[in-house]
């Protein structure tokens, strides 16, 4: 059943506060609403899915926007890592691979590790608008995605 009436959580992993703010900004007008978490590093990613330590009482998210170069444990870490996990519903959540590559290669790796979108980074902020708001549409709107509670 897809949803549309009820607030949406994003986890956002992505180190550079400007990116996080524009994502803030592209999604303010959300319908359906948004809440964002946000991580700065690989492994708060995980600590936070798995609702390990200071995450204990962390609400799953909907859908994780991971970007790729993050610090000490990189976004092709966290996603491999989601992909072998033993709780079904990491390894069911979908992840949408947001960075500033653009290389076959890394689109390639992203997709063997079963991401469920590989969106670039737009570089004119119109154009980073319209991008969030489209994956925002299709994720959230459109999708039908797994149950995320528990």
């Amino acid at each position: 059943m897809t949803r549309t009436a009820e607030l949406h959580r994003l986890l956002v992993v992505e180190d550079s506060e400007a990116d996080v703010e524009l994502l803030r900004e592209a999604l303010s007008d959300s319908a359906p609403a948004v809440a964002l978490d946000v991580v700065r590093h690989g492994e708060d990613a995980l600590a936070f899915l798995r609702r390990e330590g200071t995450f204990s009482s962390a609400e799953r998210p909907d859908l994780v926007v991971l970007d790729l170069n993050l610090p000490r444990m990189g976004g092709f870490e966290v996603l491999t890592a989601l992909r072998e996990d033993v709780d079904p519903r990491l390894r069911r959540l979908p992840v949408v691979v947001f960075t500033t590559s653009q290389t076959s290669t890394d689109v390639e790796r992203a997709y063997d590790l079963h991401a469920s979108s590989f969106v670039t980074k737009p570089t004119a902020f119109e154009s980073y608008l319209d991008v969030v708001r489209a994956f925002r549409e299709f994720w959230l709107r459109v999708a039908t995605l797994p149950a995320s509670s528990g």
